[in-house]
């Protein structure tokens, strides 16, 4: 009997310790996360239950130490976007905005400074080290502003122009003045903050990436926004008010900043397919079990022909979007035999379509398996309807479906003015 193994998921792609990885996090969902999910979803405010799971995860089961290097305390742990992709997908399976703020803190801000070949060692030790410990240290990107919101990530057509966090460089250290929106983990004890050195700027080399500390004097973050889902993922506002750090927490300098925020933007489309496809798995089996054991005219619901061809159609979003996650996770891990980087523009362009096909696909499975639940899907109880909550945000994160159409277009056809 088929189950959510069967799916395309090619195993010789990925290194045996992140293949256990996987399997110590499916057997921890279901023990510690499946049966209090509801609860979870209505700890939004405080987090008092998630929390004390991230620990678990972080902590305990070691994910925070994945990506940095042994000499640290790290894992150093090899293809890093396939670590990335299995870690969010089992864990999405069970809250895919739980895996966000898990993920996010596995490294996703602090990829610039971790990842070879452009690891900074320095920052390793002072900040990365952190992560490697027996306390929760957590993390999170700040790029979306008021004014400008996504076209912050639209990195490609205005080149940081739209920046309105400053950061000035006074004596020694930096000096940071801004208001940042909806970054996940907003809370968390240390931020990436996108900033320019000259803002109005579409001068890439004015782009920085500035690690603040929460606890520096200057930084405000402001109460959790109460969203339609996604409730395990803390988003807020933050200001930035003449916030001092010193000179050398800007991940690398001038130009070097601008090429991996768009390694960060890759792995954060690529995040948002995993975002989407450990949902859909979780949505097959729980219509699998509701069409076998709900009886309508005397046989079960799948054995009727118009429901077994919307079951097929749930499938096929499955199996394409776990073709095309794997795939992409291959070619970001892989540069020499592809002979593209991370942060290349041609790997946003097509990191995006991967993300914009899964996230549109998980819109459109958990629709389909309401259909066929009807009321009863849009019910807690079978927790289908969470996952038809939350799958909608991750059509809209990253700039969003528009700007995906956009990126994806400007690199196949040769757009210039878009």
């Amino acid at each position: 009997m088929p189950t959510i193994d069967d799916f395309i998921r090619p195993k010789e792609w990925i290194p045996d310790i992140v293949l256990d990885i996987g399997r110590v996090i499916r057997q921890w969902g279901k023990d510690k996360y499946i049966p209090i999910r509801r609860q979870v979803d209505e700890d939004w405010k405080e987090h008092k239950l998630i929390k004390p799971l991230m620990k678990e995860l972080l902590v305990d089961l070691s994910l925070a130490r994945g990506l940095w290097p042994a000499e640290i305390g790290g894992m150093d742990i090899p293809n890093s976007a396939t670590f990335f992709c299995v870690i969010c997908e089992e864990l999405s399976r069970f809250d895919s905005a739980f895996a966000l703020a898990v993920g996010v803190s596995c490294g996703w801000p602090m990829l610039p400074i971790a990842l070879e070949p452009h690891r900074n060692m320095e920052l390793c030790h002072e900040l990365g080290s952190r992560f490697c410990g027996s306390e929760m240290y957590t993390c999170c990107m700040d790029m979306t502003e008021p004014a400008g919101g996504s076209d912050i990530e639209n990195i490609g057509r205005l080149h940081g122009k739209t920046i309105k966090t400053s950061a000035r460089l006074v004596g020694g250290d930096w000096v940071i003045n801004g208001h940042k929106l909806w970054p996940s983990n907003a809370d968390a004890d240390l931020h990436g903050v996108l900033c320019s050195t000259n803002p109005g700027s579409a001068n890439e080399e004015d782009i920085a990436i500035i690690y603040v500390p929460k606890d520096t004097k200057g930084v405000t973050v402001g109460g959790p926004y109460h969203k339609a889902g996604m409730a395990a993922d803390y988003n807020s506002d933050i200001w930035f008010d003449d916030v001092k750090v010193p000179k050398r927490y800007r991940a690398h300098g001038p130009g070097d900043d601008a090429k991996y925020l768009r390694e960060i933007l890759v792995y954060g489309n690529v995040a948002g397919a995993c975002l989407a496809l450990g949902p859909m798995k979780n949505t097959y089996e729980i219509i699998k079990k509701w069409t076998s054991e709900r009886v309508v005219f005397g046989k079960p619901l799948k054995e009727h022909s118009i429901n077994a061809a919307i079951l097929a159609e749930i499938i096929i979003d499955i199996e394409a979007s776990s073709l095309w996650l794997y795939t992409m996770a291959r070619q970001i891990d892989n540069p020499d035999i592809y002979g593209i980087k991370p942060w290349d523009d041609a790997m946003v362009a097509k990191s995006r379509a991967a993300s914009l096909f899964a996230t549109d696909a998980a819109v459109h499975a958990t629709n389909r398996a309401m259909e066929l639940m009807g009321s009863y899907g849009y019910c807690r109880e079978y927790d289908l309807e969470k996952h038809w909550r939350d799958v909608k945000m991750s059509q809209l994160w990253m700039g969003g479906r528009q700007l995906d159409l956009l990126e994806i277009a400007r690199y196949w056809y040769d757009i210039e003015t878009l």
